[in-house]
């Protein structure tokens, strides 16, 4: 009785350990891997049952780390390149860059009058977002102390605002104009489209 008590706490143990391993994010290397034997897989896929330690006495470790994928039914590890892996991880952080960017949206304000010259110099600031990637809002406001104009021509404004972005961006959102106030959403060109809210 005692022996079999010893053997579901060991049993117990060992599911513990490929629990952990069987994360994605911290997946179990070399000498960390929990079992003596294991199953390889090999370049074409095919899986080859092979001693733990005979495998780590074969790697180069210079070069390249056994991994762990997965423990459950099998045990299955694979030969990771290190340089590979750097580079995989690399491409992840960059992708990472990139999602984060689609979430950044940037705010500028234009008046319903504002003078030419002050309306490009803030449209090209706000293409300059664009082409990193970011989200714009475009809001129109009447100047304090003024009344709005007619609203065919806040549209109009709205409108022209609209295709002075165009070769850089795209709305994604209905413009919404009400009590004077008219705002235009703009994402990236470069960006595919990804509702956020």
């Amino acid at each position: 009785m005692a022996k079999r008590i010893r053997f579901n706490h060991s049993s117990t143990r060992r599911l513990h350990a490929s629990a952990i391993a069987y994360s994605k994010y911290h997946k179990l290397k070399n000498e960390k891997i929990p079992y003596a034997e294991v199953h390889l897989v090999e370049d074409s896929g095919q899986l080859v049952k092979i001693s733990l330690q005979d495998l780590l006495a074969k790697v180069d470790k210079e070069v390249s780390f056994v991994e762990l994928q997965a423990a459950e039914p099998l045990a299955v590890v694979k030969i990771i390149d290190k340089k590979e892996a750097a580079a995989r991880r690399k491409q992840i952080k960059e992708q990472q860059k990139l999602n984060a960017k689609k979430n950044v949206k940037k705010e500028f304000q234009f008046t319903w009058g504002m003078a030419t010259g002050d309306m490009e110099h803030k449209l090209d600031r706000a293409k300059a977002e664009l082409k990193r990637g970011s989200r714009v809002d475009l809001v129109l406001a009447p100047k304090s102390g003024q009344r709005a104009p007619p609203i065919a021509q806040m549209r109009e404004r709205m409108q022209l605002i609209a295709d002075k972005v165009a070769d850089v961006g795209v709305e994604w959102k209905d413009r919404e104009l009400s009590r004077g106030i008219g705002a235009l959403f703009v994402q990236s060109l470069g960006i595919p489209f990804d509702d956020v809210g």
